[in-house]
């Protein structure tokens, strides 16, 4: 909790109108002002609008492809797959064989993290595997996983037919259905050679990592093993997300000029500010009691929040979004309504849009700092009706540029058609285009940060 004291008004003319104000107060009452429970607002107007995300479960599930070529690369033993090795029974609880469009179950346990026992036990291996039918499988569950595999899918048409998936985009679909519940894809890319009926072909080994970035104990610490790898240039690392865009703050977020007291919860900011509308008019706005500029130039209302730039989205443009949410508030909260003497079965849980009394600053966003201003058109929304205002800030993302996908990283020359593979390749650029993952446009993505400012009523 941040509470800023700063009397800027702290002058004769502000003592002679306290001690008036004093005076009258013996006259008369003066109405409570408005209270606001966080915790209220935290569990019934906050987190019921928040998107609920699928969550994933600590265990993870070890999907390793059982065709010719891949247990040939295994017994070759790569630099990679060495590394990982001796850790993947830390993190995996089973292990799934994938034999052809069929998968063999051998359950694993962590504290023995006998993995190599197991993987050095399947001494077969088989002439193809339906890789697309597994990553709809992991991407329909719950559970972390891990998938290694040369991505050489074959669909089995019939009982004598199978088609090869080379220049199918075959993972579209589930990378989507995966990153639009707020999960993330890493992706380790080893080059290797292959021979195939007397030629050599360039092929690429993928080592998968489904999981979610706010998980208590991810899957992606296991790239802790091949980080010399990584550096040295033998493999290299992709990542998939669209819930890595974020706010962070740096210094006070609320003009000095101001008596604030901010409070940091649970996915977003409650600021109370303390002044009349007055003070806010000429100290922020920088007008007179006529609504005209006084000449000096106005100040942010909030500022210092800085947004990053995401693997794989940058943002270029943002909005606010405002709303008087104090009656819906006062439906919910009996008490507070009770202390500014309403019934709260009478207070309509309405909301107003007033998102024109608003504005972010353009220029500023280009240096990635969201800073909100005022503008006039606020006076038209404030009252005094409920002693005070709950005003809901959302930051909306409206415009973002796609970062460029090495596509090249993940094609490899096919061994049964001319031309280059671009099943993965194309499907990762499928998977960010998709309308539902891009960030602007995906309504679980598109709020990039909260801010509830408490004020005083206007009279």
């Amino acid at each position: 909790m941040i509470i800023n004291h700063k009397r800027y008004y702290m002058n004769r003319h502000y003592l002679l109108t306290v001690f008036v104000f004093v005076a009258l107060g013996f006259a008369g009452c003066k109405p409570p002002p408005l209270e606001v429970d966080k915790q209220i607002l935290q569990g019934e107007i906050y987190d019921p609008t928040v998107a609920e995300q699928r969550g994933l479960e600590q265990s993870t599930v070890l999907y390793f492809d059982q065709s010719t070529c891949m247990m040939k690369q295994y017994r070759e033993a790569s630099k990679v797959f060495v590394a990982l090795r001796p850790q993947l029974g830390q993190y995996c609880d089973t292990l799934q064989l994938m034999q052809g469009s069929s998968l063999e179950t051998i359950a694993l346990s962590r504290g023995t993290n006998r993995i190599s026992e197991a993987l050095e036990g399947v001494d077969s291996d088989v002439p193809f595997t339906d890789i697309r039918g597994v990553i709809f499988r992991i991407c329909n569950s719950s559970q972390q996983a891990i998938l290694i595999t040369d991505c050489e899918s074959w669909f089995d048409t019939s009982q004598q037919t199978r088609r090869n998936l080379d220049f199918e985009a075959y993972m579209s679909e589930p990378f989507r259905n995966w990153l639009r519940s707020g999960n993330s894809i890493y992706i380790v890319v080893e080059p290797y050679q292959e021979r195939h009926q007397g030629r050599l072909f360039d092929k690429q080994r993928f080592y998968f990592f489904f999981t979610n970035d706010y998980m208590a104990a991810p899957i992606i610490h296991l790239l802790g093993e091949i980080e010399p790898f990584l550096r040295d240039g033998s493999c290299q690392l992709f990542k998939l997300t669209n819930s890595d865009l974020a706010v962070n703050r740096d210094g006070k977020m609320v003009d000095e000029n101001l008596d604030f007291e901010l409070t940091y919860m649970n996915g977003f900011d409650y600021i109370e500010i303390y002044n009349k509308w007055s003070d806010i008019r000429k100290y922020v706005m920088m007008l007179d009691k006529y609504g005209e500029p006084t000449g000096d130039e106005p100040v942010p209302l909030i500022k210092n929040l800085f947004f990053n730039e995401g693997n794989n989205y940058v943002i270029r443009d943002v909005e606010i979004e405002a709303t008087d949410i104090t009656a819906k508030y006062l439906s919910i909260d009996c008490d507070a309504a009770t202390y500014i003497k309403l019934d709260c079965e009478t207070v309509q849980p309405h909301s107003v849009n007033i998102s024109e009394g608003f504005s972010v600053d353009k220029n500023a966003l280009q240096n990635r700092e969201l800073k909100v201003f005022l503008t006039d058109r606020i006076f038209n929304y404030l009252t005094d009706e409920y002693n005070g205002h709950l005003i809901r800030l959302d930051f909306v993302i409206t415009e973002v540029e796609i970062q460029p996908v090495p596509t090249e990283l993940f094609k490899w020359q096919s061994l049964f058609n001319s031309g280059e593979a671009i099943c993965v390749s194309q499907s990762i650029v499928n998977a960010l285009h998709d309308i539902e993952v891009v960030p602007h446009r995906a309504k679980e993505r598109r709020i990039i940060h909260t801010v509830f400012l408490k004020t005083e009523a206007y009279k």
